[in-house]
Parts: structure tokens; sequence; C-alpha cells
């Protein structure tokens, strides 16, 4: 088993109370954020996999990350003027961040 995995397991189950409820949605959207940039092993990803299957609030966070990515990259691909040094910075004042 690789740390990552190991890593994962941890974090995973540190988002869920005893009876396996999503209590912690920050650390779960990283979480999110690591497969959705294919980081996840395929153990960690089939774990991840089941538990969106069964835990609505896991899988609302889920789509909602995947949809909100999703989004950006088609603005960003139909963006055609040049992309500025700090539009991470700039993005986040936009949103109030």
């Amino acid at each position: 088993m690789s740390e990552f995995s190991d890593w994962f397991k941890d974090t995973f189950k540190n988002c869920y109370c005893d009876k396996g409820n999503l209590v912690n949605e920050e650390q779960f959207s990283e979480i999110v954020q690591l497969v959705l940039d294919n980081e996840a092993d395929e153990e960690s990803l089939a774990i991840f996999q089941q538990k969106i299957s069964t835990c609505v609030k896991s899988n609302f966070t889920y789509e909602k990350e995947k949809c909100m990515r999703e989004e950006i990259q088609k603005k960003l691909a139909t963006y055609d003027k040049e992309i500025p040094n700090d539009l991470a910075q700039m993005i986040r004042k936009s949103v109030n961040l």
C-alpha cells in the first residue's frame, strides 16, 4: 500500500462521523480535488466512488466541485484575451473570497 493510499484513507475517515455521515466538507472537497486531478490511486478511487454512490451529501459535494471545475474550464477555453499573471487573485476577489 502506498503512502498516498494511507493518507487518503486516514483523511477520508476524518471526513465522516461514526454513523458514516459527512461532517467535514472542506476536507472532503480537498479529496474531491485529488480525484478530479486524477491523482488518486485505484484503491483510493474505489473507496471514494463507493462512498459517493451511497452518501447523498458526499455525492452532492463531488458534483458541485466537478461542475464548478467544468464551468471554469469552459470559460477559460472561450477566453480569447491574454490571461493575467494574478488570475487566481482576481477570481477570488470577483467571487468575494
